[in-house]
């Protein structure tokens, strides 16, 4: 009776450790795939933007061995500074634009529409991630041509000169921009609206809060996870984004994914393009950080807003 027993524990211990070694299999292998596919890149690029840019005999880069910083020094030539710059107004611009139209949108789906109609209104929200980027772009390059529609309503309107469009220029690109990413900016204030209880609102008005006053004091910090979780990826899609200001806004229109992009395979520039693309990781994490610093702030303008009114 005693072997059968120690026999069993045995086996137990074993299958216990088998389970253990498994579970800690299933852990670590969505760790080594991240590893291998987000963090092994980024060391790439970073050991690469230490390498000295040599060309060799045949045109193409020669390996000169060693490690540099000059490639660090490129990132503050004036042309890159002035891209750079552009890119950032560019990419806070459009997106305290789509937050602006982004969230009437999220809410009048979220409190005005029917249970009924709310999935139709989100499809039409996505409706254009249904077709080609690119597809969609040259759609705009149409509209937005000197023979284009938009531009002969504006230039009936005499706001553009006769035989003048809109394509090429900034107004070109931020429109592009905004067009594109609006969705990314809709769905997440969607989502906290959505969870947002009534019974908060029901409340506010129980206690003869005006509408705005319920909005200000209620709706908008509730939702404020939202609006920064569209705010963050939105703004961060639009500073590396190279295709819109491309084909939107041309040599008027770039900003830093088509220069990282145009050193890369043009240039064939890969140590200035990698210091320039780490460069702009290091500057999005630190405007990410100010964001949320700033929403903080604003977060608690209705706390002082109704201190100051009482």
């Amino acid at each position: 009776m005693t072997s059968i027993t120690v026999q069993a524990n045995a086996f137990s211990t074993l299958g216990g450790r088998k389970a253990a070694g498994f579970s800690f299999a299933v852990v670590l292998l969505p760790f080594l795939l991240y590893a291998a596919f987000f963090i092994a890149p980024v060391v790439l690029i970073a050991v690469q933007s230490l390498t000295p840019y040599v060309v060799g005999s045949n045109g193409g880069l020669s390996d000169a061995g060693g490690l540099t910083l000059d490639n660090y020094a490129g990132v503050f030539s004036p042309t890159f500074r002035l891209v750079f710059t552009d890119s950032l107004r560019n990419a806070l611009a459009g997106s305290l634009l789509c937050l602006l139209i982004g969230y009437p949108v999220a809410y009048f789906i979220s409190t005005r529409c029917s249970e009924r109609l709310k999935p139709w209104f989100l499809v039409l929200v996505i409706l254009p991630f249904w077709t080609s980027y690119l597809l969609r772009m040259l759609g705009w390059r149409i509209l937005l041509g000197a023979n284009g529609d938009i531009s002969a309503v504006l230039q009936s309107l005499h706001l553009l000169a006769p035989g003048q469009g809109l394509l090429f220029t900034q107004a070109a690109v931020l429109l592009g921009l905004v067009y594109n990413f609006l969705p990314v900016m809709i769905l997440p204030i969607y989502v906290s609206i959505e969870r947002l209880s009534r019974d908060h609102r029901d409340a506010s008005r129980d206690l003869y809060a005006r509408p705005w006053e319920t909005f200000l004091s209620i709706t908008l910090p509730l939702t404020y996870p939202g609006i920064m979780a569209g705010m963050t990826v939105v703004f961060i899609m639009m500073t590396g984004d190279y295709v819109t200001p491309e084909l939107m806004g041309g040599a008027k229109g770039m900003m830093v994914g088509t220069l990282i992009y145009s050193q890369f395979l043009q240039g064939e520039n890969w140590p200035l393009a990698s210091a320039m693309s780490l460069s702009l990781v290091f500057v999005l994490v630190v405007a990410v950080l100010a964001m949320s610093a700033v929403g903080s702030g604003l977060q608690r303008l209705p706390t002082l807003f109704r201190k100051v009114t009482r």
